[in-house]
């Protein structure tokens, strides 16, 4: 159950669902002080060394200096409650920063499209809402095309309401998760929530089944040693209205929830089901897709698309979240060609990546659609 893309996870969904830090941190800290992380801050050494004995020149990395470019440092999850870094915070931080950087030995050139009829042009930018601390994904052409856009166009702007819905739900109350699990998976649950802060375990207990099923898998990926900060959304939509350019959402986030929210309840306990059941990942598996993202590989053979095919769920929770969602996006950016000037559209990258993907269905518009980086 990755949670990298746009299918299955919040990170995938509208604005309102790009609560995974949220979840993380509700969960993964709670009441309950979280041990600090520590991170060995990597020395800049000339040569490495093996026994004393010089083994070879180091590997050239590219110089990607510590600027705006990379995630804010936003998150330490530490749970001291303090706003204020310590030196031994900063200190972590920046070895996050730096070994954040080392695993990127390449400039980062994320896949942007082009659409376009008569005066009206959109960018086309698939994102992940959700990234770690110092990964950097921005380059030339995402920032002249920021410079040069009139609106950011969104999944859905309503970012509080939707985190409050997600974590104490819209439903009437609720049974205890155990109740709902199957009861050959009420032995993994149990093992997962002895992990938990008692607050924790109860805010898990009041979410409805689908969004524990999720929040099950961000948890996974944090104590895997994977920290979730603001994702490349946060970032552009700080950037347009600082600049007073508007941001407008595609689509009616209550609305998608809702659609979502229905979907049977033994569809949802499948998913719970599913989300035990998934196997504890590496950090650099988890990482894998995001750096697939960050170059630009969105082909069939990518990390990031093998993960898509293998994190969606059930087609109960895929078709609300990605399919139906796709129809609706290219049938509002067609009507959107219309319009003279320039926008920049920025969603989930699973919706760019597979079968019926976003860009398939403006083909089949008639649309021409353009890869430009």
């Amino acid at each position: 159950m990755s949670r990298t893309g746009a299918a299955w996870a919040p990170a995938r969904g509208p604005g309102p669902w790009r609560c995974g830090v949220g979840l993380a941190a509700l969960l993964c800290i709670g009441a309950a002080p979280a041990p600090r992380i520590r991170y060995a801050v990597v020395v800049d050494a000339p040569i490495v060394t093996l026994e004393g004995q010089r083994a070879g020149p180091r590997i050239a990395y590219p110089g990607l200096p510590v600027d705006d470019r990379i995630a804010p440092d936003d998150f330490a999850l530490d749970g001291d409650g303090s706003d204020i870094p310590s030196p031994e915070e900063i200190q972590a931080a920046q070895g996050r920063i730096k070994l954040a950087q080392l695993s990127q030995n390449y400039r980062p050139h994320p896949a942007i499209w082009k659409i376009g009829r008569g005066k009206a042009t959109i960018y086309l930018f698939g994102t992940i809402h959700i990234l770690p601390p110092g990964f950097q994904w921005r380059n030339e052409a995402i920032d002249g095309i920021v410079d040069q856009a009139d609106m950011l166009i969104v999944e859905s702007v309503d970012e509080k309401a939707g985190l409050d819905s997600l974590v104490n739900g819209p439903a009437p109350a609720l049974p205890p998760l155990a109740t709902r699990v199957s009861p050959d998976h009420r032995a993994a649950l149990k093992r997962f929530t002895d992990g938990l802060s008692p607050g924790a375990a109860a805010a898990l207990d009041g979410m409805q089944t689908w969004v524990a099923a999720i929040a099950i898998g961000y948890v996974n990926d944090f104590r895997a040693g994977e920290i979730p900060g603001p994702g490349a959304d946060d970032w552009l939509e700080a950037q347009f209205r600082a600049a007073g350019k508007p941001v407008v959402p595609i689509e009616n986030g209550d609305a998608v929830m809702a659609t979502v929210s229905a979907i049977p309840e033994a569809e949802q306990r499948r998913m719970l089901d599913l989300a035990l059941d998934a196997p504890e990942r590496p950090r650099a598996e988890v990482r894998a897709p995001m750096h697939a993202w960050a170059k630009g590989e969105v082909g069939a053979a990518s990390a990031l698309t093998i993960d898509m095919a293998g994190s969606s769920g059930t087609e109960a929770l895929s078709a609300p979240l990605l399919t139906n969602r796709n129809r609706a996006w290219a049938d509002s950016l067609a009507r959107r060609l219309k319009t003279p000037g320039t926008a920049l559209f920025a969603a989930g990258i699973g919706h760019f990546v597979g079968p019926a993907s976003l860009l398939d269905l403006l083909r089949q518009r008639g649309i021409t659609v353009k890869r430009v980086e």
